[in-house]
């Protein structure tokens, strides 16, 4: 691979993973909180078309994404080495058997890193490597299927690895019958998944809102009659003020505060205060440790200010108390007035834990809990708190910007911090709630409840859909393996009847495999059957011509031989009359009776051949000797070429007559069409494999590839320019090629470089039987460009 390749392959890689994090920005929410992904698709692209590399880095960009969307960076590195392995795979299985191998390997990469190093409990890594697992497994199934479409293949077939490039029949149409089964599941499944979701938080929330308000009303009606309480006495006190609009004495107040907490069940204590907000009566009389409550200072309370300034009963803000009341208080208080003259209030701390208890009844074994906030945002009470509590604010908690959002009878989600976020969806870590206010006090009740039993549900949908998935596949694959033996067998047969009609068997038909199958493969079938028929037919036809013009050269060259050696006599006769006056004009007609006579005998041997009539005459003879004694005779003809010769000893069975033949064909060839002249080099060796090998080379007009598959054709000739000078009938190197596989051996020519070409006889040295030599036309073997 140079480098230019492996720049364009980590382009590539990075592009692809570029439009995967963009894709992965639109992840396809399947079930409420459960995401597909998309880059994962792109991510594969890039292993199986560009390599590893390529995926490794394409998983790296796309899978930034799920550093935000998961919050942890394990889910980054496992989409990474997806691409490295399925990259590394890709030469040898398809997209879908090699993600399936990663993700059998994968719990081992779950108990590494999500176990070991981030300490996430098992269920979670579980559900969580389920999910990743069907997101790459139905990108690398989309895959596969895409690149099986005509119009892609066409197009992207330089980059398809072996196992796409040769997909089978069967495995396609699997895939495609596999994604057809899923996809269609996945809508429903997920759409049906999400309604139930729906329906389940509408019945969360109304159960919520109906808990919240029935707190608020209890909290109303508390609220209300211990203002009503200290009301009713205020104006008692008010009335029993002295002339100098003094309070009536100690024990005159605390019989009045015993009434007020006695027939006030709302009401946990109460007391008396003097204008500068010291206590003058209480009931109870002492806190728990017995100390009088009596002389108590609480001039530091902001209530003790808004009653000296106040016209009617009000209820002050959750505080922290004190005074015989230990953690969050909320009072009324009104203040003793006669006309403008301000005498001091009456106070009453309201039972927050009989309302504590009484919200716990609401939401008694459930996972529901209520809170109860004031307008500043303090805890006036928590259901889930079995003690007084603690003082608390929810201000710049989620919740509280959660109910920003929302008004009185609103719902609403906020997600809890300082939660396991690594789960199979993010349900887990929401929770519900429904909000009412308190008129006209700006308290608000929260009833919240978490997400726990709503994921549940929605993980048991995920599973129940990919457990329909599941079967759905496995019942696909059943079917494409019954449909493809349905469609595949039939077209096998056509295939093995092609092949052994191809071989020579004239008889093979196809429509006994195709008869039971679907009409259009029956159609094929039959068609096929008539192609061979009428092939057959034409065949047969040709054979027989063939034999008839073989016989008719046979018998054509016997009836020339006869005048033609009439005449060669002849002519001698008239040369040794004649003297040398007519010798040269004799030698001439003498040597033009030769060239037809060897013309005649060609014809004579390639018709003996086309109907099986040249027996071999095999004698023990060194083949090196006989080339010798030939290229020589040829060459010194020849006043242009120079014979470069190296012929070494190599002795075996051969028929003398039949060799001197190819061995004059192939150095008169080499002659022939080196018409500028040159050397002709011929060897003979002994290889080590026993057989015997002649090669002859030239620099002349060489081969032309468009010819090799005519040129040891009979009465075949190339079509080049350069031959028309050049005389021969087309039916040397047939006659030679014959005679080659007649004594087992093997004829082969080649272009040479730099011009020329290079003829090379194989012969086996031992006799070996003699054989049918005769092949197809398909069969022939490559052959130089014009001979003779």
């Amino acid at each position: 691979m140079g480098p230019v390749s492996v720049l364009r392959r980590i382009g590539c890689g990075l592009g692809l993973g570029l439009l995967g994090w963009l894709l992965n920005l639109a992840a396809l929410e399947v079930l409420p909180g459960v995401h597909l992904l998309l880059g994962p698709l792109l991510v594969l692209i890039a292993a199986v078309l560009f390599g590893p590399v390529a995926g490794t880095l394409a998983g790296a960009v796309s899978g930034a994404r799920t550093l935000w969307l998961w919050g942890h960076p394990w889910g980054w590195l496992n989409i990474t080495l997806e691409g490295l392995f399925v990259g590394l795979l890709r030469r040898r299985l398809t997209p879908v058997v090699a993600d399936a191998l990663y993700w059998l390997f994968s719990p081992l990469y779950f108990l590494l890193t999500y176990s070991l190093l981030a300490d996430i409990p098992t269920s979670a890594i579980m559900v969580a490597g389920v999910k990743q697992a069907v997101n790459g497994l139905l990108a690398a199934l989309i895959l596969q299927v895409v690149l099986l479409i005509p119009s892609v293949r066409r197009r992207l077939r330089p980059l398809l690895p072996l196992p796409l490039a040769d997909m089978s029949l069967g495995r396609a149409f699997g895939s495609a019958l596999t994604l057809g089964a899923i996809i269609p599941l996945l809508v429903v499944g997920s759409s049906e998944g999400r309604e139930r979701y729906t329906s389940e938080v509408r019945q969360v929330d109304e159960a919520n809102l109906h808990a919240a308000r029935v707190v608020a009303n209890e909290i109303e009606s508390s609220l209300s009659h211990a203002r009503h309480g200290v009301s009713r006495l205020a104006r008692t006190l008010s009335a029993s003020l002295s002339p100098e609009g003094a309070l009536p004495g100690p024990n005159f107040l605390e019989g009045e505060l015993d009434a007020l907490v006695t027939y006030s069940p709302e009401v946990l204590n109460a007391y008396v205060g003097s204008p500068e907000g010291v206590a003058l009566a209480f009931s109870p009389r002492t806190d728990a440790s017995g100390r009088p409550l009596a002389g108590t200072d609480f001039s530091d309370r902001p209530y003790v200010q808004r009653a000296r300034r106040a016209r009617e009963p009000l209820v002050s803000d959750v505080f922290l108390g004190r005074g015989g009341v230990h953690g969050p208080l909320v009072v009324t208080v009104a203040p003793v007035r006669r006309d403008e003259h301000y005498a001091g209030y009456v106070l009453a701390a309201v039972d927050l834990p009989r309302l504590r208890r009484h919200a716990r009844a609401q939401v008694e074994d459930t996972q529901r809990r209520i809170l109860v906030v004031d307008a500043r945002g303090g805890l006036v009470f928590d259901s889930a708190e079995e003690g007084p509590g603690q003082l608390r604010s929810i201000i710049s908690t989620a919740l509280a910007q959660a109910l920003e959002q929302v008004s009185s009878g609103g719902t609403g989600t906020y997600e809890a911090s300082g939660e396991d976020a690594v789960m199979l969806v993010r349900m887990g870590t929401l929770h519900h709630f429904g909000m009412v206010e308190v008129p006209p006090l700006g308290w608000r009740v929260v009833v919240q409840q978490p997400g726990t039993r709503l994921q549940q549900d929605v993980e048991r949908s995920y599973f129940g859909l990919l457990g329909t998935m599941v079967l759905a596949t496995v019942a696909a694959m059943l079917l494409a393996l019954a449909f493809s033996r349905t469609i595949v067998a039939p077209v096998q047969g056509v295939s093995h009847a092609a092949a052994r009609l191809a071989a020579g068997e004239r008889t093979a038909r196809a429509s006994e495999v195709a008869e039971d199958a679907p009409r259009e493969l029956n159609q094929l079938a039959e068609t096929f059957d008539r192609m061979a028929w009428q092939l057959s037919r034409q065949l047969e036809a040709i054979e027989r011509t063939s034999r008839e013009k073989d016989a008719f050269l046979s018998i054509a060259s016997h009836e020339l031989k006869t005048p033609l050696t009439a005449l060669k006599a002849q002519v001698q006769l008239l040369r040794r009359k004649l003297g040398d006056e007519h010798a040269q004009r004799l030698d001439n007609v003498s040597r033009q009776v030769d060239r037809v006579t060897r013309l005649v005998n060609q014809l004579l041997d390639a018709s003996q051949l086309g109907l099986e009539q040249m027996p071999l005459q095999r004698t023990r003879l060194d083949l090196g000797e006989l080339v010798r004694r030939v290229s020589e005779s040829l060459v010194s003809a020849s006043p242009l070429h120079t014979l470069e010769l190296e012929a070494e000893p190599v002795v075996g069975e051969f028929d003398e007559l039949r060799l001197e033949q190819v061995v004059h064909n192939l150095v008169s060839n080499a002659i022939k069409y080196s018409p500028t002249g040159g050397a002709i080099e011929v060897w003979t060796r002994m290889l080590p494999e026993g057989e015997a090998e002649l090669v002859v080379a030239d620099r002349g007009i060489g081969l032309r590839v468009v010819d090799e598959e005519q040129l040891f054709g009979r009465f075949e000739r190339g079509d080049r320019r350069e031959l028309t000078g050049i005389a021969g009938i087309g039916v040397g190197l047939y006659v030679s090629r014959e005679i080659v596989r007649r004594h087992g051996g093997h004829i082969s020519l080649r272009p040479r470089e730099g011009g020329g070409a290079v003829a090379t006889v194989r012969l086996p040295a031992a006799a070996e039987p003699e054989h049918d030599h005769r092949v197809s036309p398909t069969h022939q073997e490559e052959g130089r460009g014009p001979h003779s």
